[in-house]
């Protein structure tokens, strides 16, 4: 998509239209056009942006399709990736501190929901923000809280790759001082998902399933777009269930570990649409691939947006 974008030097403002186009599997290219320091008509508008589409032709271009993202959501993946780059360097390190705090209650208290945790959104806040213990609460409940936050902070250290050592050790925070027995630990027993059509591999093909989706990743994740890798893993993971408990939440973790390693903002899967997210699960476990992933980024797109990405859509 088009955009316009507000440079401002001194008191002036400077106003561009900008598009990012893309020149191979994971590079893009930013074009712009000066229009001036005054508001563009929509006429403006629309005569340089047919002008920046006939430039990037004439520069070569390419437009190659991705392999389960439609070509304008990887644009606006692209202009919200950039959006976020650019909060990052404008805002205060204790103004981003706080809405990080906040990032934590909300992606704690809304992963935990799906997952049936009985704590509010404020018990959420009490618990990780002002370390009171709500009365009355579950003492599950309460850890679950408290290791939400403790596998944030572990991911965003994380050096390592993507191997059963992460996914025990990230099961392993998540599910720890709540009644899971096997915290951790990759299962050696059959599971069932209640409310679910899916049947989850027999315990014995668990370890050769993490196998195979560990040469998956290697063998796309410079071919894929960061999006489409994090997705897939979070559906490949959820499908396996190689553990106990806690399946969902360790698959939602990692999921945003892999954003964060390609420079995207980290999201949560709201609860209120919990139901909306199951059934985008069951369009990956019907192989309906580019459905999943175009139904996954418009549950969490309005979130990406949030971080001080103002940019104008005009086509």
């Amino acid at each position: 998509m088009t955009y316009i974008e507000i440079i401002k030097r001194g008191n002036k403002e400077y106003h561009y239209i900008t598009k990012n186009i893309r020149v191979s599997t994971n590079k893009w290219k930013k074009v712009r056009v000066y229009l001036g320091d005054k508001k563009p008509t929509k006429a403006e508008v629309k005569k340089y942006a047919h002008q920046i589409e006939k430039r990037a032709e004439n520069e070569g271009f390419t437009k190659s399709d991705y392999s389960y993202l439609l070509s304008e959501d990887a644009e606006t993946l692209q202009d919200l990736k950039e959006g976020y780059k650019e909060w990052l360097k404008k805002t205060p390190e204790g103004l981003k501190k706080k809405l990080y705090e906040d990032f934590v209650i909300r992606f704690t208290y809304n992963t935990n929901a799906i997952e049936g945790n009985r704590l509010t959104l404020r018990q959420t806040a009490l618990i990780l923000k002002d370390k009171v213990i709500p009365s009355g609460v579950r003492a599950s409940d309460y850890h679950e809280a408290i290791n939400g936050k403790e596998c944030l902070e572990f991911l965003k250290s994380y050096k390592g790759g993507l191997n059963n050592k992460l996914l025990e050790k990230v099961n392993e925070i998540l599910t720890k001082n709540t009644d899971v027995v096997y915290s951790g630990r990759i299962r050696f027993f059959n599971v069932e998902i209640i409310g679910s059509k899916h049947i989850p591999p027999k315990h014995e093909t668990v370890k050769n399933h993490l196998l195979n989706m560990y040469k998956w990743y290697s063998a796309n994740k410079n071919k894929l777009h960061p999006f489409e890798l994090a997705t897939m893993i979070h559906a490949k993971l959820t499908w396996v269930h190689p553990f106990e408990d806690g399946n969902g939440r360790t698959a939602r973790a990692i999921m945003n570990w892999l954003l964060i390693k390609n420079g995207y903002p980290m999201f949560f899967i709201p609860f209120e649409k919990r139901e909306e997210y199951y059934f985008t699960l069951e369009e990956a476990d019907k192989e309906n691939f580019k459905k999943y992933v175009s139904k996954m980024l418009r549950l969490i797109i309005d979130q990406v947006r949030s971080y001080g990405h103002k940019k104008k859509k005009n086509n």
